[in-house]
């Protein structure tokens, strides 16, 4: 996920409870509105680890309970390292941070499924999707607003949507992100690039395993933003590797399975604009007066009907042709009808994002089109400004979680999302990484590493998911991507759309759908 750089905007507060962690519910006050912070500024109502053991490679052991839809959860959380060896001489080149829980049960059962979660960036560690979505625990959201968020009322509670109820899960934080590191400065180029990114965090899977003899238990990976693309490498490398995946969950980052071209990413993702001009109140009144989902399917029609074959032929286009279809943008995006491009026939999003509430001099986040903000008057697009971006996950709230209540503990920063930290980042690194990360030779194709994973392993299932409100990735063309597949192929994808922004998960009503949605997913591949 690409996140912006705010990681001292308020005061963290924090309460401290006496004595070893209890099953606690934590419940939000009804009516709190929709949008929400997908990259929130957290605050961690942490407790002191207890009946905590350290083994001799570091790893550190602790055991919890919750309460989860009125049953007590019990289960055992490990955080630690795991080295990337080369497999030649053996010599460690880099350590990987995990953070692994594992439901407690008796012996001799059937194993669960295991599942293993990365963000994006491809610079972020894996917090947001692991305190705001899928972990044991969750950050309970304060209200949101357009414009801002207060902390007011946020703590640490039991996540009655965790993913541990069906699978164990094992939170990982890629080489440069989190407290992974390569082991040397020359090493980072064998990490900070597609392939080895890849083939690292395939790596780590491989050793978990061993470490876990978990060899019998359906393996599943689930990536969000740059992490579909990561899962995409990774699921290619593991099959490679004779490993066999059951299934992938990619969320709000596109689908590595169908090509879809310029022009058809400009009419697909029409629909996209609509859902935010429709919330924010700037479509047409006979549009605005609809409900959303009638408005959306308006949009869709338009888009591969008259849009699509108008924007194939634009150079051919009369000028009244032209001007009809401008008037179709104005109408489906609420953009000024003089403000469409005639040559173009295109909105761009970032000309969506500033333009869409220019008279209020507001502009909408890229990743949640629901939080609007001042308008950045750069010419160029900069996250730091972007309200979606802001009041991000920092790092005393993770540090405070990873410490006390699960009782590991180091002085390195925790890495990502923001930068930071000694030597200075000599230009704005975000989670780009546009320092380290090698951009500048060819990159992987995750379209051709997929398509070879799922050739080669007929039982691999994927599950991709997005948000109606993100401008970053468009739903229609996900939808439309998994529509035109062959029929052998379409019936082991599942596509899933919420109405949320980038991180669905943040908004309580889609996470809990969500996690309904991935039971049965999970369900399938078991048997």
């Amino acid at each position: 996920m690409r996140n912006g750089v705010a990681q001292a905007l308020m005061p963290t507060l924090y309460r401290l409870a006496p004595g070893p962690p209890k099953a606690r519910v934590g419940t939000r006050q009804a009516g709190v509105p929709a949008p929400r912070c997908f990259a929130l500024f957290l605050v961690l109502a942490c407790f002191p680890a207890w009946a905590q053991s350290v083994d001799s490679q570091g790893e550190v052991t602790t055991h919890h309970q919750a309460a989860i839809g009125g049953k007590t959860l019990a289960y055992t959380a490990r955080a630690g390292m795991i080295p990337i060896r080369d497999n030649e001489t053996g010599d460690v080149h880099g350590n990987m941070f995990f953070i692994s829980y594992t439901l407690d049960r008796p012996t001799g059962l059937p194993p669960r499924p295991l599942t293993f979660l990365w963000n994006g960036g491809p610079g972020s560690n894996s917090g947001l999707v692991h305190l705001l979505g899928f972990g044991p625990k969750r950050i309970a959201l304060a209200t949101g607003s357009m414009t801002r968020w207060s902390p007011a009322g946020t703590t640490l509670v039991d996540n009655q949507d965790t993913w541990l109820t069906f699978t164990d899960l094992v939170f990982v934080d890629p080489i440069g992100t989190g407290y992974s590191r390569p082991a040397k400065p020359e090493y980072g180029a064998e990490f900070y690039q597609g392939r080895g990114d890849a083939e690292s965090v395939a790596e780590f899977i491989r050793v978990y395993r061993v470490r876990a003899d978990a060899y019998d238990a359906p393996l599943y990976i689930v990536g969000e933003s740059y992490g579909v693309t990561r899962c995409a490498l990774v699921a290619e490398a593991l099959e490679r590797r004779h490993t066999n995946l059951t299934g992938v969950v990619m969320l709000s980052g596109g689908f590595p399975l169908a090509d879809i071209g310029p022009g058809q990413r400009t009419t697909l993702n029409l629909p996209t604009l609509t859902a935010a001009a429709w919330y924010n109140q700037k479509l047409p009144p006979d549009l605005q007066s609809q409900d959303l989902q009638s408005v959306l399917r308006a949009s869709e029609a338009y888009a591969k009907g008259d849009y699509a074959p108008a924007l194939a032929k634009a150079e051919s286009l009369s000028a009244d042709q032209r001007e009809s279809v401008a008037a179709q943008l104005a109408r489906f995006t609420g953009m000024p009808a003089g403000q469409i491009d005639r040559a173009k026939l295109a909105v761009t999003m970032e000309q969506f994002s500033n333009g869409l509430l220019a008279e209020k001099n507001l502009m909408v986040g890229h990743y949640d089109s629901r939080l609007v903000g001042p308008r950045d008057p750069a010419p160029q697009y900069d996250p730091t400004t972007d309200p979606s971006l802001k009041d991000i996950l920092d790092n005393v709230s993770v540090l405070r979680y990873l410490r006390r209540e699960l009782g590991y503990q180091s002085d390195l920063n925790y890495q990502g999302p923001f930068g930071g930290a000694y030597p200075p980042p000599t230009s704005f690194r975000g989670d780009w990484m546009s320092v380290r990360w090698n951009r500048s030779g060819p990159q992987p194709s995750p379209t051709d590493a997929f398509r070879k994973a799922m050739a080669s392993n007929p039982a691999l299932r994927v599950m991709v998911v997005s948000g109606i409100y993100d401008l970053v990735s468009s739903y229609f063309a996900i939808e439309q991507a998994a529509a035109q597949l062959p029929a052998d192929v379409k019936a082991r994808v599942v596509v899933r759309t919420y109405a949320g922004g980038h991180a669905i998960y943040t908004d309580d009503g889609v996470r809990h759908q969500f996690r309904l949605d991935a039971e049965p997913f999970y369900a399938k591949g078991a048997k």
